[in-house]
């Protein structure tokens, strides 16, 4: 009888173990997503209301899952956000054929203007993406959707947000002009077009989501108004930094001019504009130099000059009067011919050491 009882209780232990097993298999299962089914997927997330991608991909042996997930979830992503796209071109496109004259010139600028065919989405406020693995065959799939109206409200927030931002970037290029650091000001310009651009891209999908969209939502009015402001800063700032350059230079008595050319030859490249009155000038600078003999040797029937320049360099910030550079420096040259030869190369020399002097001091 005790063999007999003990058969049955594995018998009915095999049956649970079963009967669990199932059930675990039926969870997983019931556990999927209902956008993993095209025809679900469609009822849940009707193309009317939504903007959606789609990814599948199979791991092997090889990869790793966690890489698959990424590029499987990033594809997901990619589609939605090109369908997106796809919806703002054939809207610019629209309105670049059936453009009217009596049309709202605001949208009509927003939609058919250059930049307009040449930014693409950067990102979508909102946008959602959830990734699933079959247990059975180990197929991942992922899912990106976002609803349109919900999509249309947090980009009026964005928009706002970014309007702040740029408020705030005109303020302190504003200042830092007023303080006389023009390249500081003239760096900072690209952070505002970019801010505008992703503005303008903003609002070509909230038009492209609703074709009437009022200025109102889309705060143009606003937006245009901090565009004239920076292209009043940006015209302000086209010529660069205005510099006042006194160069004494001399060479045993006779002035030395090709100092002060080769000074301006370097600092033009980096957008300086030499004016004739310190009145004009961003920053005053005075550079004097002369050279000495320092001593000649022979050897070998060949005779060695030396000479040196020492120049004394001072910069000063016109827009607040303070000096902010004064120092001394000096170099040596060397010649065959004679000492003003061996000056002509200590010039050389010294010309590149005072023009990073200048560069360094002008762009802190």
């Amino acid at each position: 009888m005790g063999i007999v009882y003990k058969n049955k209780t594995i018998y009915q232990m095999k049956k649970i173990i079963i009967v669990l097993l199932s059930a675990i298999a039926l969870t997983a299962v019931a556990q999927q997503p209902g956008w993993v089914n095209p025809v679900v997927r469609e009822k849940l997330y009707p193309a009317g209301e939504y903007y959606t991608g789609f990814a599948s991909a199979s791991v092997s042996n090889s990869e790793d899952k966690e890489i698959v997930y990424d590029r499987v979830r990033q594809n997901a992503r990619a589609e939605a956000v090109a369908s997106i796209q796809v919806t703002v071109e054939q809207t610019i496109e629209r309105y670049m054929q059936n453009v009217q004259v009596n049309e709202d010139v605001s949208t009509k600028d927003i939609m058919t203007s250059k930049a307009a065919t040449q930014t693409g989405i950067k990102d979508i406020p909102g946008l959602k993406v959830e990734v699933w693995e079959n247990p059975k065959t180990g197929d991942v799939c992922a899912f990106a959707w976002v609803k349109i109206a919900n999509l249309y409200r947090q980009l009026m927030r964005r928009i706002g947000a970014n309007n702040a931002k740029i408020e705030v970037e005109i303020e302190t290029i504003e200042a830092m002009i007023e303080r006389g650091d023009k390249i500081q000001a003239k760096n900072s310009l690209p952070k505002i077009q970019a801010l505008i651009e992703d503005i303008e891209n903003d609002q070509r999908i909230m038009l492209s989501i609703e074709v009437s969209a009022p200025d109102e939502d889309m705060s143009v009015e606003e937006t245009n108004r901090l565009k004239k402001r920076y292209q009043s800063l940006t015209a302000d700032l086209k010529n660069g930094i205005n510099i006042y350059l006194i160069c004494n230079a001399y060479m045993f008595g006779q002035a030395y001019n090709a100092l002060k050319g080769e000074i301006q030859g370097s600092l033009s490249p980096m957008g300086c504009t030499f004016v004739r009155s310190s009145n004009e000038a961003d920053w005053v600078i005075t550079v004097t130099s002369t050279a000495r003999e320092y001593n000649k040797s022979d050897w070998g029937g060949v005779s060695s000059y030396f000479a040196y320049v020492d120049a004394k360099i001072s910069i000063d910030k016109r827009a607040t009067g303070q000096r902010i550079y004064e120092d001394a420096i000096s170099e040596k040259g060397s010649h065959t011919h004679n000492y003003e030869q061996a000056a002509r190369t200590a010039y050389k020399n010294i010309s590149p050491k005072i023009s990073k002097i200048i560069k360094e001091q002008i762009q802190q």
